[in-house]
């Protein structure tokens, strides 16, 4: 199958960005994400922004008749991002083949825990992008028999895949940087990471968490952190397994790291400073990606000073470690 375009061409438009909010680079980033959720879940997700359409609701159940969205899969899985700039207004349309999966209360968390948060700073185009990585993240989950837990998002829910308030603009909500509790610092490397995920699942969005390097905290000052986020953190590294602590030469670096098998378990990197451990956010965030399976690689062989921890493995052309001899 041909990689879809994301502007309209020949075929059904992939990425419709009337409202003009994405340069190229980021409509192609949308369109890979197509194309690798049509390849590996079957599911045909679009994407439209138009200024001030209207009913959003009626424009976007007409839009997903009018492209036919789902044509695509086999299965007839569709999708549908709407978002309206100027009605300040975001709405996910979901096909009946993908109700099971994409359920009122899911859509209705993921636009107030992920797009809202990224729309109020202005951040567009990342909160879309954000917002799709979640929609890939459900569908994996979804494949392997997870059902989405409602209980953190029924005081959202509002029915009926309703549409949100998109908020673009009015500021970011620091209530959650300020009313957390501080975590930190850590005797130990894994201790560290205990607090670190222990924080996420309290959804403390702080950017002066002790556990931070400084580094780190020097990073999170112009970082959006969404509760959907910290969510899907605290989900992703519950069963992680069996950590290693791998350290540097110095002793003032770690790596902690899991099973090999464990490809959607990243790595952590941590710093001694002041006499303690703290995550090395910073530098996990220039040297490690995800690929659209969430399974993780090093984007930099030195890893930011951080290779010692992966010395015994060794590493395809593209960074994912491929065995441990």
């Amino acid at each position: 199958m041909r990689a879809p375009e994301w502007l309209p061409s020949e075929g059904p438009p992939v990425v419709t960005d009337d409202a003009g909010l994405l340069d190229d680079a980021e409509g192609r980033y949308l369109a890979e994400y197509h194309r690798r959720l049509l390849e590996d879940h079957d599911i045909d997700y679009r994407v439209i922004t138009r200024a001030d359409v209207g009913d959003l609701n009626r424009f976007a159940h007409d839009a997903f008749r009018r492209q036919a969205v789902g044509s695509l899969s086999e299965t007839g899985r569709g999708l549908l991002l709407v978002l309206d700039p100027v009605a300040d207004r975001v709405r996910l349309e979901v096909g009946a083949a993908l109700e099971g999966v994409y359920t009122d209360a899911f859509t209705t968390y993921l636009e107030h825990r992920q797009m809202v948060p990224f729309f109020r700073t202005g951040r567009i185009t990342d909160g879309i992008v954000a917002t799709t990585e979640l929609i890939v993240a459900r569908a994996q989950e979804a494949q392997e028999g997870m059902a989405f837990d409602p209980i953190s998002a029924v005081s959202f829910s509002l029915g009926g895949g309703a549409t949100t308030a998109a908020r673009i603009g009015v500021g970011r909500d620091d209530g959650s940087m300020t009313n957390g509790h501080d975590a930190g610092p850590a005797a130990t490397p894994e201790k560290a990471i205990d607090l670190y995920l222990e924080a996420m699942r309290a959804r403390n969005a702080r950017r002066d968490l002790a556990l931070y390097s400084h580094a780190t905290r020097a990073m999170l000052e112009d970082w959006t952190m969404t509760a959907a986020q910290m969510d899907a953190v605290a989900r992703a590294y519950a069963g992680c397994g069996k950590q290693e602590v791998r350290y540097g030469p110095s002793g003032e670096r770690a790596v902690v790291r899991y099973a090999i098998e464990r490809r959607q378990c990243g790595p952590w990197f941590l710093v001694r400073e002041d006499g303690a451990w703290r995550i090395d956010l910073a530098a996990s965030q220039a040297a490690i990606r995800f690929n659209h399976r969430n399974q993780w690689r090093l984007a930099e062989r030195d890893a930011s000073g951080y290779s010692f921890g992966f010395a015994d493995w060794r590493l395809d052309n593209n960074g994912f470690p491929i065995d441990a001899r």
